[in-house]
Order: C-alpha cells, then sequence, then structure tokens
C-alpha cells in the first residue's frame, strides 16, 4: 500500500475515533437541560425564526453566527418533522420544543460536534503545512482523544464553533509568511471578523495575522510598504467583515453594552479567579493538563523549543496566538475550563511536533516501537480521562434528584426547582421556578412561549438564577411542598463572596421550617455533577 494510502487509512480511523468518543453521551441530561448556557443560544436562535429578525438581542459572547446557525438547524429540525406530518404549524413546533427541548438540542448538539471535527481537520492541515503528513496524524490523533475537546464538542456554546474561525485565521496567517498576498490578508480579515463575532476573546487570532507580517517582513525586507498597506486593508477588511457577521453589534450597541457591562463581574459562582499568576497555573494545572496529561504537556513544551527554532512560521503565528490568548484570559476576574478550548489545538500540534522530533532522535531499530510508546504515553491517560468523564456525562446527580422526585412526591404537590428539569414535567406536580426580581414564577403558565428577553428582565445582571438570587421581598413567592436545591452547597464553599446567597436560602429553607430528605453527591468516574439536596416542606406558609 502507498504512502498516500497509509496515510488516508490513518486519516479515516482517526476521525470515526473522533466521533464514537464524541457520540457516547451527547444525549446528556436530555430532556432535561443541565447546562445553564444552552437554552440561551437556543431560545434566541427560536426568536429570530419567530420574530422574522436578524437582530438576536443578546450579545455576550456575542455568539451571532452561532446563534445564526442554531436558526438554520432549528428551522431544517422543523422542515423535517413538518414533511414527516409531526407538526403543522411553526406555533406547533415552537410550543412542543418548549415542553420538550430534545427535538432542537440534539441536532444543535450534532451542529457543535461537526464543528468539533471540523477542528480536528483544520488542526491536521495546519500541522501538515508545517512539519508534514505525520505530524498532522498525530495532531490529530492527539486532538481526538482531549477530553476537554471531547466535552465542548458535546455542548451548545460559541467555543467550539469560534475555533473554526481562530484556525481558519492561522492558515490564512501561514500562507501571508510564504506569500504575502493581499488576498490571504483579506480572506485572514474574514475569518477574524467571524471569530469575533462568536466569541469576544477570539480576536486574539489577530495576533496571527501581526506575527506574520513581521515573520515576512524580516524574510523580505524590500516589502515594508507592501505589508503595511495589507495591514491597513487588512484592519479595514476585519471591522467590515465583523459588520457582516453580526450587523446588529453596531446598529444595536446598547444592547451590546448592556450585554457586555452584564457579562464583566469580579467573581462568579464556581469560576472565581485568583489573580494573573494563580489564573495561569490554573489553567496549566487544571484545563489544561486534563486535555493533554502532564506527559503531553512535557511533549508540548520540548516541540515549542523544536519548533521555534526550526520553523518561522510556528514561532511567528501559532506562538503570538497561544501567548496573546493565554494572557487575555488569565488576565481576567474569572476562570472557565472552556476558555481554553481555541488553545487546545495548537497545542497538540506543538506535542505532536514534540512526538515525532524524539522518535526521530531513536537508533533506526527502536524508531517506530518509540514512536508507538511516545504515542501511548500521550494517548492513553487521556482515554482514561475521556472514559471517565463520559460516565460522569451520563448519570448526573439533577438527574438522581428528580428520579427520586418521580419516586416520591404526591400528585398535586408543589415543587420548586432550580435547574431547567424538563425530565418531570409530566409529573402531576406544580412547578416553581426561580428567576429573581420576579421571585418564582409557575413553569406551566410559562411554557408555551417565554423568552429570554423577559427572562433576561427578571434576572437583571445576576449570573445565576436559583433561590440564592431571588429578591429577599419576593422569597414568600417560592414557598412549595418541595425543593429540589442545586446550587446551595456551591455557594456554601464560597462564603466571602456570597454570603448574602447563602443568607437567602437560610432564610428560605430554615425558615420554612424545611427539613432535607435526600441528598445526592458526585461520584468521581460514576457520577457527574454537583451536590443536590431535595429539601420537604410542612404544610403551612413560608416565612421569607
Amino acid at each position: 500500500m502507498s504512502s498516500r494510502r497509509l496515510h488516508q487509512l490513518a486519516a479515516a480511523l482517526i476521525l470515526c475515533l473522533a466521533v464514537t468518543l464524541r457520540l457516547d453521551g451527547l444525549g446528556f441530561g436530555l430532556p432535561a437541560l443541565l447546562d445553564p448556557d444552552e437554552p440561551i443560544f437556543l431560545l434566541t436562535a427560536l426568536k429570530l425564526l419567530r420574530d422574522h429578525t436578524l437582530n438576536p438581542g443578546w450579545f455576550g459572547h456575542p455568539g451571532t453566527t452561532t446563534i445564526y446557525a442554531l436558526a438554520v438547524v432549528e428551522a431544517a429540525t422543523y422542515g423535517a418533522w413538518h414533511a414527516l406530518g409531526r407538526f403543522a404549524t411553526q406555533a406547533d413546533f415552537a410550543r412542543a420544543v418548549y415542553h420538550d427541548p430534545s427535538i432542537v438540542v440534539l441536532p444543535a448538539r450534532i451542529f457543535i460536534l461537526a464543528c468539533g471535527l471540523v477542528t480536528i481537520a483544520l488542526t491536521a492541515r495546519i500541522a501538515g503545512r508545517l512539519f508534514g503528513p505525520r505530524v498532522a496524524l498525530l495532531a490529530a490523533l492527539l486532538l481526538a482523544v482531549d477530553p476537554v475537546h471531547i466535552r465542548y464538542s458535546q455542548i451548545i456554546r460559541t467555543d467550539m464553533h469560534s475555533t473554526i474561525f481562530v484556525l481558519l485565521e492561522i492558515l490564512a496567517a501561514i500562507a501571508i509568511v510564504r506569500k504575502g498576498r493581499l488576498r490571504d490578508y483579506l480572506l485572514a480579515a474574514l475569518w477574524v471578523g467571524f471569530a469575533c463575532a462568536t466569541k469576544w476573546p477570539a480576536a486574539a487570532a489577530g495576533a496571527a495575522v501581526a506575527g506574520a507580517a513581521i515573520v515576512r517582513w524580516y524574510q523580505h525586507r524590500g516589502e515594508s510598504r507592501t505589508i503595511l498597506r495589507n495591514l491597513a486593508l487588512y484592519a479595514l477588511a476585519a471591522v467590515a467583515a465583523l459588520f457582516i457577521a453580526s450587523p446588529y453589534l453596531f446598529l444595536d450597541y446598547a444592547t451590546v453594552i448592556d450585554n457586555l457591562h452584564g457579562e464583566a463581574r469580579p467573581f462568579h459562582l464556581g469560576a472565581s479567579g485568583h489573580g494573573f499568576l494563580g489564573n495561569l497555573g490554573w489553567y496549566f494545572g487544571g484545563p489544561l493538563a486534563t486535555a493533554m496529561g502532564w506527559a503531553g504537556l512535557v511533549l508540548a513544551a520540548f516541540g515549542v523549543w523544536q519548533a521555534a527554532r526550526r520553523s518561522p512560521a510556528f514561532l511567528g503565528v501559532l506562538v503570538p496566538v497561544f501567548l496573546v490568548f493565554l494572557v487575555m484570559i488569565s488576565a481576567q476576574a474569572l476562570i472557565w475550563e472552556r476558555w481554553v478550548v481555541p488553545l487546545l489545538p495548537l497545542v497538540t500540534i506543538a506535542a505532536a511536533y514534540g512526538i515525532a522530533c524524539l522518535a526521530d532522535r531513536a537508533r533506526d531499530g527502536v524508531r517506530n516501537p518509540a514512536l508507538l510508546a511516545l504515542i501511548a504515553a500521550a494517548t492513553v491517560p487521556t482515554l482514561a480521562t475521556a472514559h471517565v468523564q463520559a460516565a460522569e456525562r451520563t448519570v448526573e446527580t439533577r438527574q438522581l434528584a428528580t428520579a427520586w422526585a418521580r419516586a416520591h412526591v404526591p400528585p398535586g404537590d408543589t415543587v420548586t426547582i432550580e435547574h431547567l428539569a424538563f425530565d418531570v414535567v409530566d409529573q402531576p406536580w406544580h412547578f416553581l421556578f426561580p428567576v429573581g426580581d420576579k421571585g418564582c414564577v409557575d413553569v406551566r403558565a410559562n411554557l408555551n412561549g417565554m423568552q429570554y428577553s423577559t427572562v433576561g428582565k427578571w434576572r437583571g445582571q445576576r449570573p445565576v438564577v436559583d433561590i440564592g438570587t431571588v429578591a429577599a421581598s419576593q422569597l414568600g413567592s417560592c414557598r412549595a411542598d418541595w425543593a429540589i436545591l442545586s446550587n446551595w452547597d456551591r455557594y456554601r464553599a464560597e462564603p466571602e463572596h456570597f454570603q448574602a446567597e447563602i443568607d437567602n436560602y437560610d432564610r428560605y429553607v430554615r425558615g420554612g421550617h424545611g427539613i432535607i430528605v435526600a441528598t445526592f453527591n458526585p461520584k468521581p468516574g460514576k457520577v457527574g455533577g454537583r451536590t443536590v439536596r431535595i429539601v420537604k416542606f410542612p404544610r403551612r406558609a413560608l416565612q421569607p
């Protein structure tokens, strides 16, 4: 078999592995929505279809390209079901979605999964352009088994989608280093505009073009004026591309400013930062170590050292993007695992090159065994982590809590619940859901068309909605026979930031003479999620 055929076969096997790992647990939680951000994107996309508008009315990420893409997915989903005779009208479809979100959640997650596969292909393409087909396959393999990449290939968010544009920007920047054509600058401008319209921090991808221009100037001093002209056109074209990708960033700037103000907060439940150096250490010791394993990180460091000496394009394009992005996220007040997603392809390329360099240094007789050993050292730990995390996503504490409730809560009782538990919406109970200034609202009364903009007004600048963040004056509206509390213990773990929220829970539970009747804790490798407590209240009015 020819070398080309072998590489094609290996690429196909890696793709199959990537798909298999990402399909495992893709439907986690459904029909309940366990990720708090998925409904934002789904409801906003549904709004575009319902109101026949291109204005999302929300720009927190800003997420515009993702929301537009999800609107297309939702329209295609409706079209397919309509053709099959399931839904006669769009209104019927919308009502069904509000009662069973999995109708659109699963197709939307498949879209994000496809984005993840595209990032693997683009990573291989970048690695191949820089270091050849062997490193391309190694980089694709490392990213295919990366547990953090797998996780965010299954969640409806902007991270994986924006990474596509970041990688396309890098490819265009590599072309600038090699050819210096205006078309490559303009193409890069298109990608950075779309990247920024998808997720604000993706603007760091612009460092790729800046670095490419410096390398190009260093290698071709006579092109100075041309390079400066191209950079100026790149900047103008990038703004134009941002407008094309998200016109209402410019047309509805008041909402943009309000959303950005809401996103900028000094601390967040479960994500409060530790200062620049503390955040930097957390990203390396947490998400990146989880994604690559310690052996993978060591190989990546060795690969950076080797590649920076041998490849001007790597040093001028990939390294600046990595550093700018890492500094940008480490300087934030908050820390999130998902913020490293655009960095994962870059780290895997470095690790793949490190593996190739070490294997090449081995003697002829042991070169292939050395290569296999290095691949195993880099992939076995991450595969094990991916398996554990898939198991934890499949069984979650909030699902265990609602299963307990189905078995123990009598018909006709009122239940206050803090997560979007569509898995019990058909139960014969009255449901209350906390939303902030409004207090707790009747779930069924709002299921047939609640808009995210309405919820946004109720929640104000609150990062989450739960009993802890309900206005104290409205706590009485949350009186119930039972409460399923999924954030109480999370607040209690951070009293330095959330004493007011902790006091709210104390007033609600103890003031109402509530008794904890069931507790569900996560178990590593078996049960995911957070501690969930079920509280039973006596049949009398709660005192806020």
